[in-house]
């Protein structure tokens, strides 16, 4: 195995950030194609704003979860939530910051209840003495009023990558990487509260085997819930050398879960990993370096997980092209349709690409769609997202470099029997020395879009400042 793709697989399993160096056609990129599609890349500096992700809610609002970052020694760091208010106004919900000194706040992850019950998991973080906790905010009455036990989810303190979801009723549960094993070999568990977060069951451990060896890890876990009794989990599973995504379920509100089912068949580095679902129908798209450059693969289930269609090969770029097919984004409707977007260097400069499936991820569409419409292989464009509207409208964006100005960039599919992409739309400013990346999307239910970006400003030769920027657009069907 490469050394490189060693790295790789250390990152894939613990989160940390490791830049490559891949070339000199980066333009006002600084991070580099092929590197860590899904971590972002750069150094972030105390007080930046980052990881943005938007949600929507039970009654139609849109909400923003996003995180400022903290000094790694001293402490400090927000958790935020807030409401959008339109057009282009967000009121706070709920910033978590910490009391205690050297303690920092971060990573946190968003769950709204079928009765719009609002939880946010998040990492009680603190360098010294280390320790690494997961710690709960709730809100019963959509966010107006919140609570925020002090004491931890996870019964480790050595817990990393927290997911949440709602079932029925009050039911909650929380999905975690942990490396409390020797040696810090990372597992992946699970909790549940049965009333919301205020007392909880036991433990459990998802990634269970017949046999785990020292060397085997398990780790970043994506979590998909029905609101009812239905939970499923996705982590990575390296096993003698091998990275594997695994599926668990539960089918009784997270009580008992099932034992892992490896679903990408003879992989070899899987990463950039998701979870979409359907009715019964779930999809799991990665990239995977079982050719040795990364190209995209799903499978895909009709009966809720209980069985799972072999890999299929989702990109159509040469098994012998020295570049890698990154960052897929996945979109699931409840038609069946599937689309998966990604960056690959096929032309030169990363370019956007597009895939679609008429049977849930079973079979793929012949060629692949080039999605950014500048020349081909002239910009870095990167970092795709997908969302499907209530009314049944796709919107893609990417970020993108062209000209050397970093900006973000749309488009949107119409609905109906013969949908057809629309031109770009550039949303946010194209200037020199602010640049703006990691895009993220949500549709309202009045068909207004909202995106939610990182602006990169730099202050001076290569230091950055972060911050959150976002817009509603509102696009009118063609």
């Amino acid at each position: 195995m490469s050394f490189s793709r060693s790295l790789r697989q250390l990152a894939v399993l613990t989160g940390t950030a490791i830049a490559f160096s891949t070339g000199g056609d980066l333009a006002a990129q600084t991070i580099p194609p092929g590197g860590m599609p899904e971590l972002g890349g750069g150094q972030s500096s105390t007080g930046d704003e980052m990881m943005p992700r938007l949600f929507l809610g039970r009654n139609g609002e849109v909400l923003r979860l996003w995180q400022r970052r903290g000094d790694d020694r001293q402490g400090g760091g927000t958790v935020s939530l807030a409401r959008a208010t339109p057009p282009d106004k967000w009121r706070t919900l709920v910033e978590l910051r910490a009391s205690e000194k050297g303690v920092s706040i971060r990573d946190g992850a968003l769950a709204i209840s079928p009765s719009n019950d609002l939880a946010v998991v998040y990492r009680w973080w603190r360098n010294s003495p280390r320790a690494k906790q997961l710690r709960l905010a709730r809100s019963t009455d959509g966010g107006a009023t919140w609570s925020q036990p002090g004491t931890p989810i996870d019964g480790s303190s050595k817990a990393f990558e927290p997911v949440i979801g709602w079932g029925r009723g009050r039911t909650l549960v929380v999905v975690w990487s942990d490396e409390r094993r020797a040696d810090r070999g990372f597992d992946v568990y699970v909790r549940r509260s049965p009333d919301g977060g205020s007392t909880w069951e036991s433990e459990q451990i998802l990634s269970r085997f017949p046999e785990v060896l020292p060397a085997d890890l398990a780790a970043r876990p994506r979590l998909v819930a029905d609101g009812q009794d239905r939970f499923w989990v996705l982590f990575v599973g390296l096993k003698r050398g091998r990275s594997s995504l695994y599926v668990t379920r539960s089918v009784d509100g997270g009580r008992t879960w099932s034992d892992p089912v490896a679903v990408t068949g003879e992989s070899q580095s899987v990463y950039g990993h998701s979870l979409e679902r359907a009715g019964d129908r779930l999809l799991v798209v990665w990239q995977d370096a079982r050719i040795g450059k990364d190209r995209l693969y799903a499978a895909t289930s009709k009966d809720a997980g209980a069985t799972w269609t072999a890999p299929a090969r989702v990109d159509h770029l040469r098994d012998d092209a020295e570049f890698d097919a990154t960052s897929p984004t996945v979109m699931l409707g409840n038609s069946g349709e599937a689309l998966v977007a990604w960056e690959d260097r096929r032309n030169g400069r990363p370019d956007i690409f597009l895939q679609s499936s008429k049977d849930g991820g079973v079979t793929w569409a012949a060629e692949d769609q080039r999605m950014d419409m500048d020349e081909p292989g002239t910009a870095v464009s990167r970092f795709p997202k997908l969302r499907e509207a209530p009314d049944g409208r796709v919107a893609l964006v990417w970020e993108d470099d062209r000209g050397g100005l970093e900006a973000i960039y749309l488009r949107v599919r119409s609905a109906g029997d013969k949908p057809k992409w629309g031109p770009e739309i550039r949303v946010s400013p194209a200037v020199p020395k602010v640049a703006g990346r990691l895009a993220e999307l949500q549709w309202a239910p009045d068909h207004s879009l909202y995106v939610a970006w990182e602006a990169w400003t730099t202050v001076s030769g290569s230091l950055t400042k972060k911050r959150v920027e976002g817009k509603m657009l509102r696009i009118p069907e063609s």
